[in-house]
């Protein structure tokens, strides 16, 4: 008998406390994953485009514009971060960089806050996508 008192398992507080904890893991990743798929999108659609263009200097704005807007609208990319498209041309390289911050409701007043700097260099296209350097020296 004294076997089976030390085997009684969890408590009825226990398991809500376990159910509550699992709750609020699930709940918070229902608001975090779709941000990340998301960015996942925009940062293949520039891997996508340094991939399909060799020549991206060559490029007008406007062209890289309209095929990363191909892109999101293929992918049904709705973030913020598809109309922040910075393109710097400079003497022998095109830099592309999609920054941008969302905000997600989390419960009444508190928000998730997410902030994300994409980068394409031409010249290292193989570096992408992450931020190579600062744009607060232009």
């Amino acid at each position: 008998m004294q076997f089976r008192q030390s085997q009684r398992g969890i408590s009825t507080l226990g398991f809500v406390f376990v159910v509550l904890v699992a709750v609020a893991v699930l709940f918070t990743a229902f608001k975090v994953v779709p941000v990340y798929a998301e960015n996942r999108y925009i940062t293949s659609a520039l891997k996508s485009l340094a991939r399909n263009n060799n020549d991206l200097f060559s490029m007008s704005p406007s062209d890289i514009r309209a095929q990363l807007t191909k892109f999101y609208t293929v992918n049904n990319v709705r973030t913020e971060g598809r109309r922040n498209i910075d393109i710097d041309k400079r003497a022998s390289k095109v830099l592309i960089t999609i920054a941008y911050e969302e905000r997600i409701p989390f419960i009444h007043n508190i928000e998730l806050v997410f902030t994300f700097n994409n980068q394409l260099d031409s010249s290292a296209p193989e570096r992408c996508c992450k931020p190579l350097e600062s744009n607060s020296g232009n």
